[in-house]
């Protein structure tokens, strides 16, 4: 077995040359963000098919293969929707659809079905149509498709993009590393629509869905603020103040200390609640303190750049307002905190 538990050594060294590959391609861009330079590679060399089980062809790395790689397309802050991809891959994995695997090669053959990354507001009414709006609904300008569920989570669709009776628009947000899009349906017939699921079979798909967005927003938080953190080291190391590196100024270093606290917290937090007897429990937890942890070091790595960490040519305030955005996706802060607290109250 691997260090990391429940990995055998085979996957563990799979693991370790996706990681690679995807630094590679992070590197190879130069660019934080790189949407167009990064999505196109993951396509091309198989990262959507990672989580995918074996008998349908896929790779069968699970959770810790998705988020393997989520954790270091966070570090680049990259702009391409791989999150909403695997939630939609996943969600047919899980599915019973008839043509299944056909959907699977489209999706991971570079067609996009995204998926909203914030709880939205989708209904059914007695007329069977869908109303309501999902949110932040990344790259929806370039996918096909969209998957959806109700409020009940009592239906899990994906819906067509290009029908009448659904709008889209972008939403501008502080994250300039990633397009968000709100999707607006009105009167919008179930029966046109790609039934993935239904009733307690939909539901328990949607709590295994709502556990893996929490745990990508979380590698996605974790890998941001150990490549921040970094780069604030490495910056403290090289400039000079009073003929010293600002590195050997003490408080400098307790704050630093501080952060890479923070940053492995996260981490530990994040790999134990992958690799519990129940995720979805955990999943809440770990993200909650993953994306905060990422704000406070993102704030502090501003301050510690000191006047070059606010100039807008400096990748700084990417991290800080995609750290920001990071905490209010999902469920949202406050509904963690709510979640959070009832667990532990209950027990459970």
């Amino acid at each position: 077995m691997s260090h990391q538990t429940g990995v055998s050594d085979e996957s563990g060294e799979l693991l370790t040359q996706l990681r690679d590959s995807v630094r590679q391609v992070i590197e190879g861009t130069g660019l934080l963000g790189a949407e167009d330079h990064i999505w196109k590679p993951s396509v091309e060399l198989g990262w959507l098919l990672n989580a995918v089980p074996e008998e349908l062809d896929g790779l069968g790395l699970g959770n810790t293969g998705t988020h393997a790689i989520h954790l270091e397309l966070g570090k680049g802050l990259s702009g391409a929707p791989y999150l909403p991809a695997t939630l939609a891959i996943d969600a047919l994995c899980q599915s019973t659809l008839s043509d299944k695997s056909s959907w699977l090669e489209r999706l991971t053959g570079g067609e996009l079905v995204t998926a909203p990354l914030a709880d939205g507001d989708l209904t059914l009414d007695d007329s069977q149509n869908l109303d309501g709006t999902l949110t932040a609904v990344q790259s929806a300008d370039i996918a096909s498709h969209v998957l959806a569920w109700t409020n009940n989570a009592e239906q899990l669709l994906i819906i067509a993009l290009d029908q009448s009776g659904l709008e889209w628009q972008e939403r501008k947000t502080w994250d300039e590393t990633r397009r968000f899009y709100d999707v607006n349906l009105n009167a919008l017939p179930l029966a046109k629509q790609t039934r993935l699921a239904q009733g307690s079979q939909a539901k328990d798909i949607v709590t295994r869905l709502l556990a893996q967005r929490d745990f990508a927003l979380a590698a996605d938080a974790v890998g941001g603020a150990t490549a921040l953190l970094a780069m604030t080291v490495d910056h403290l190391q090289t400039r000079v103040q009073f003929r010293r590196p600002l590195a050997m100024f003490q408080a400098l270093k307790h704050r630093c200390a501080d952060m890479k606290a923070l940053t492995a917290a996260s981490e530990a937090m994040l790999f134990d609640a992958l690799h519990s007897a129940a995720p979805e429990q955990k999943a809440t937890a770990a993200k909650h303190l993953a994306c905060t942890s990422f704000a406070k070091v993102a704030e502090e790595s501003l301050q510690l750049h000191g006047g070059i960490g606010m100039a807008a040519e400096h990748p700084c305030h990417l991290f800080l307002k995609r750290a920001l955005l990071n905490v209010h996706l999902g469920r949202g802060g406050d509904m963690y905190e709510q979640l959070i607290a009832e667990a532990f109250l209950t027990g459970t």
